[in-house]
């Protein structure tokens, strides 16, 4: 049974939503405030799977309230609603929020909101997780440039000029895509200079991915940690994403999924930059650990954090709302019989994808890999094509340069 905590301070719509909750009574345990104050004090006597608080309130703002959940109850997973007039308000707002429904919202929509993070948390249950995470006071929330990029797309008729003008309002993320797109990675004969032409040439799904992870990865900015290259990192998110994308494409799947796995290669390693900036003394044991013993780097944070950056990488996409296959893809792309075996899916990519790259690396730089998990490939019918995936990777390897 799921906890929520709903936080309206208009009567009607708290009388709106009981009706409407009220056949999932069985499933959900909703409770209501009507103001920040109340909230506050029933989080006192009891603690939520999930807040979901409104932005326009008296006395107490919803991203105020969110940003006392977030110091209290950091474990709650914190939903801002918003009416649609005031999303350039909400955006402001987004460093206390996972993330955010429209108002009005539809039930369907709410209901794989929670069946989402209730499914995330029996994914990753460990109890050495749950504390770990809990323990992370700067857990990274999802980027404002990517909240307004995602509107847009989700608007009836997306614009790329809309997009080029969203983008452009960050010229470092300008350079960066237009550093990116070009590169030998997308093949292209001419280069690319105008925002609107990279987008319209790159897609606006894998635009929307290549943002996400730029912004991510630009919170770290200031971090520094001497077994830690932001730039090298974020290459080879890049090479697995492109990796993971070019193994679905060749599995002819559906558009959503070859997306969803280019997504989950690019920031497949974000954990790493959880644990090594929240927890530098334990993430060096396990760096050491990990050259000492000459294991895999997720095995020796697993022995010394409890868990490894794969599982709260997972745990914080899956914060923010990502795909199921994103999340799992993530969390599990090191072990990925973890997961339920099932026909091809952006998990067997991005493993592939990371296990090649890895096995590459260790071949010049020394020191363990993660192994390609045959049995798993085999369990999903998946065991024949893993030569072909081989020589696809070695493909976009080939067509790569430095970034």
């Amino acid at each position: 049974m799921k906890s929520i905590l709903f936080v309206d301070d208009e009567v009607s719509a708290r009388e709106e939503l009981e009706r409407t909750l009220r056949p999932m009574s069985e499933e959900w345990e909703v409770v209501y405030a009507s103001s920040g104050r109340e909230a506050l004090a029933k989080l006192t006597k009891n603690s939520f799977d999930m807040a979901v608080v409104d932005m326009d309130m008296p006395g107490m703002s919803g991203a105020q309230l969110l940003t006392e959940i977030k110091t209290r109850h950091p474990q709650a997973i914190r939903i801002l609603m918003a009416d649609r007039c005031d999303q350039s308000l909400m955006r402001r707002s987004v460093v206390s929020a996972h993330q955010y429904l429209p108002k009005p919202f539809k039930l369907d929509l709410f209901k794989t909101m929670v069946t989402r993070a209730a499914t995330l948390r029996e994914r990753l249950a460990s109890e050495s997780l749950r504390q770990l995470a809990d323990g992370i006071d700067s857990l990274p929330s999802l980027p404002a440039l990517y909240r307004e990029l995602q509107e847009e797309l989700q608007s009836r008729e997306p614009s790329i000029d809309k997009v080029a003008r969203i983008i452009s309002k960050d010229m470092g993320m300008v350079t960066k895509i237009l550093q990116v797109i070009n590169s030998h990675f997308f093949g292209l004969l001419t280069p690319v200079s105008n925002p609107a032409q990279a987008v319209s040439m790159l897609g606006l799904d894998r635009v929307k991915a290549l943002v996400l992870s730029m912004q991510v990865f630009a919170q770290f900015k200031e971090y520094r940690h001497p077994f830690i290259s932001l730039d090298v990192l974020w290459r080879h998110g890049l090479v697995i994403g492109a990796y993971a994308r070019a193994i679905a494409k060749e599995e002819k799947t559906s558009q959503d999924l070859v997306d969803d796995a280019f997504t989950a290669g690019l920031l497949h390693d974000v954990g790493i930059l959880v644990l090594a900036t929240n927890l530098p003394d334990q993430y060096t044991q396990a760096v050491a650990l990990m050259q000492n013993r000459r294991v895999t780097e997720w095995e020796a944070e697993c022995e010394v954090l409890g868990a490894s950056h794969a599982d709260i990488g997972g745990y914080l996409l899956g914060t923010w709302g990502l795909s199921d296959a994103i999340v799992e893809a993530v969390a599990f792309h090191h072990d990925p019989m973890r997961s339920v075996s099932q026909p091809f899916s952006p998990l067997a990519a991005v493993h592939v994808a990371n296990a090649l790259e890895e096995r590459e690396q260790a071949a010049v730089m020394g020191g363990g890999y993660t192994h390609i998990d045959e049995d798993y490939l085999a369990a999903c019918g998946l065991g024949s094509r893993l030569p072909i995936w081989q020589s696809v990777c070695q493909e976009v390897a080939r067509s790569r340069n430095s970034l």
